[in-house]
């Protein structure tokens, strides 16, 4: 049975939708996107090294997977897997809740993804994005990473490794052109296995 969030359902009820209280938790995800600080690493990624490190057992070749990880600022929970990265250092108001309707649209949202800017990424090891161990990764825009090797036509699903990656023009130019939406969400149907 298909997941239906609230925006989905509000397009055909129109009273008032109550919040159930398993759904407070991904509102305060939300909340704390609107907040983003690119140099603000998650709670996930310290409680993550923090283990990791006590482990005193783990060899040396481990304790360094796991330090190149963590490196990886992100926001969101990456529940399942998908990492979307954007073009520059934070993305204006407008285009963050562009982006959470274009994961609404595809029955995903902020406790799932592992949002990057494109600046923190380049700043890190090239092996990084494979540490993290992504299924699936969505490109916004211009990426100087051994990444955009993988890239052989915009809203093209390209697989590599059991990954698949979508590379697509910035976030602001989608947002401002009407075509690149629909060229954008016919690839995302694709991407996920979604039939409309």
């Amino acid at each position: 049975m298909e997941e239906i969030d609230l925006f989905k359902l509000g397009l055909f009820i129109e009273e008032d939708i109550v919040l159930i209280p398993e759904e407070a938790k991904e509102l305060l995800l939300a909340r704390k996107f609107n907040k983003y600080k690119a140099d603000t690493p998650t709670e996930n990624i310290k409680d993550e090294t923090l283990s990791e490190n006590q482990n005193s057992n783990s060899s040396v070749a481990d304790n360094n997977e796991a330090a190149l990880s963590s490196k990886i600022d992100y926001d969101g929970e990456f529940e399942k897997g998908l990492m979307v990265i954007y073009q520059g250092d934070e993305l204006a108001d407008e285009l963050k809740d562009f982006l959470l309707k274009i994961l609404r649209a595809v029955s995903h949202s902020l406790k799932d993804i592992a949002l990057v800017s494109s600046t923190h990424l380049e700043s890190l090891d090239h092996k990084a994005v494979g540490k993290l161990n992504p299924h699936k990764v969505l490109v916004f825009g211009r990426l100087n990473h051994p990444l955009v090797h993988l890239k052989e036509a915009n809203y093209e699903v390209t697989t590599e490794k059991d990954v698949e990656y979508i590379f697509a023009d910035d976030l602001q130019i989608i947002f401002e052109e009407e075509n690149l939406k629909r060229k954008l969400w016919k690839s995302l149907q694709v991407f996920f296995n979604i039939n409309k």
